[in-house]
């Protein structure tokens, strides 16, 4: 084999290497994101829900949710705390949701460690959702805290990017032996 086609291997390996130690944990770290929401966006509903699903992406934490289901007089309808099962975060609400707009603010803890919120709205009977939604100041300090709670908490690295990193240095190391070994016996045939 010539000495340019030994380079030219050389250098696309090294290429596909460097592209798969850069590209794979770009991949591995994007937040998870909320899939379906139940009930929809602007959804009108006959009969009142007796809880508010949120399906995302990824695992969840265990760790700091929060969910508000706010009327138009800022009066908060969730009964008891979230409950997050994998991907899945559900939030009982109040028995008798009377007809009217809501708005659906929630706050959940993915699997790298961040926090990710939202918000929608719907309503229940013939009312429109769109409706101006107020919020009282404890309810108010108690988002503050979760979000100061979720943010200081340590963000871990997900087993993905754990291995991405673990194989593209197996991958480098492999690699990086392979030129050793050739350019030792190109010298020594020379």
């Amino acid at each position: 084999m010539t000495y340019l086609r030994t380079c030219t291997r050389v250098l696309g390996g090294a290429f596909l290497a460097a592209l798969l130690v850069f590209a794979l944990p770009q991949v591995a770290s994007a937040h998870d994101q909320i899939i379906e929401q139940t009930p929809n966006e602007s959804e009108v509903l006959e009969v009142a829900p007796t809880e508010i699903t949120l399906e995302f992406t990824g695992e969840l934490m265990d760790i700091t949710q929060l969910a508000m289901v706010v009327d138009a007089d800022g009066t908060d309808w969730v009964s008891g705390p979230m409950q997050v099962t994998r991907r899945t975060a559900v939030q009982p609400l109040l028995p008798d949701l009377p007809d009217g707009s809501y708005q659906v603010r929630w706050r959940v803890v993915s699997s790298d460690g961040h926090p990710i919120s939202g918000s929608f709205e719907f309503a229940v009977g013939q009312e429109t959702p769109g409706a101006t939604f107020g919020l009282d100041e404890e309810a108010l300090a108690e988002n503050d805290a979760a979000t100061t709670t979720a943010e200081n908490s340590t963000p871990s690295l997900s087993p993905l990017v754990v291995t991405s990193f673990i194989g593209a240095g197996i991958g480098i190391a492999f690699f990086a032996g392979v030129i050793a070994a050739r350019w030792f016996w190109i010298r020594r045939k020379k």
